[in-house]
C-alpha cells in the first residue's frame, strides 16, 4: 500500500519564502582578558595594554606590587592605632567598631584581609581585571598613607 503526499501532486504553497528576510544577530566579543582585539598603535590605550602585558609576564613585578599593597597596609594599621591613640575617629565603620570591641580583633581583621586580597590577587593573576586590580589596591593604599600623612601635619 503506498501513501500519497501532497508532494506527489505537485507544489504546496506555504507562503512567502522565510529565507529572504534581513535579520541581523549580533554575537557578542567571545575574546576576553589578554586574548581581545588591541587597540591601535600610538595610542594612550595602545601603551596601557604593552605595559599590563609586560606586568602580566613578569611574576616577580606582581609579587613586589603585591608584597607593597601588603606593607601599606600594615603602615596604615600603625597609622591608624597612632592616630586613634590621639584622639582621632575612624571612619570605617566595620573597623570602627573593630577597634571599640578589641583592637588587637581590628589589628587582626585588618592584617588578614590584607594578605587574604594579595593572596586571591597572586592566584588570579592571569585575568586582566585582578592585575589591573592590583594597580588600583596599591594606588589606594599609597592615597591611604598620604592622607594619614596630611592629618598628621595638619
Amino acid at each position: 500500500m503506498r501513501i500519497e503526499s501532497a508532494r506527489d501532486h505537485g507544489r504546496v504553497e506555504r507562503g512567502p519564502d522565510r529565507r529572504t528576510r534581513n535579520v541581523s544577530v549580533y554575537y557578542p566579543e567571545r575574546r576576553f582578558g589578554f586574548e581581545r582585539r588591541r587597540p591601535a598603535e600610538g595610542t594612550w590605550k595602545a601603551a596601557y595594554h604593552r605595559l599590563l602585558d609586560e606586568y602580566r609576564h613578569n611574576p616577580n613585578t606582581i609579587a613586589v606590587a603585591l608584597m607593597v599593597f601588603v606593607v601599606l597596609n600594615i603602615a596604615d594599621l600603625l597609622l591608624t592605632v597612632r592616630a586613634l591613640a590621639m584622639g582621632a575617629i575612624e571612619v570605617n565603620p566595620v573597623m570602627a567598631w573593630l577597634f571599640a570591641t578589641d583592637p588587637a580583633m581590628a589589628a587582626m581583621f585588618k592584617l588578614v584581609v590584607g594578605f587574604g586580597i594579595a593572596l586571591a590577587t597572586w592566584a588570579a593573576r592571569r585575568y586582566r581585571r585582578i592585575l589591573e586590580t592590583s594597580f588600583v589596591l596599591v594606588a589606594i593604599m599609597t592615597l591611604v598613607l598620604i592622607y594619614h600623612g596630611y592629618n598628621a601635619l595638619a
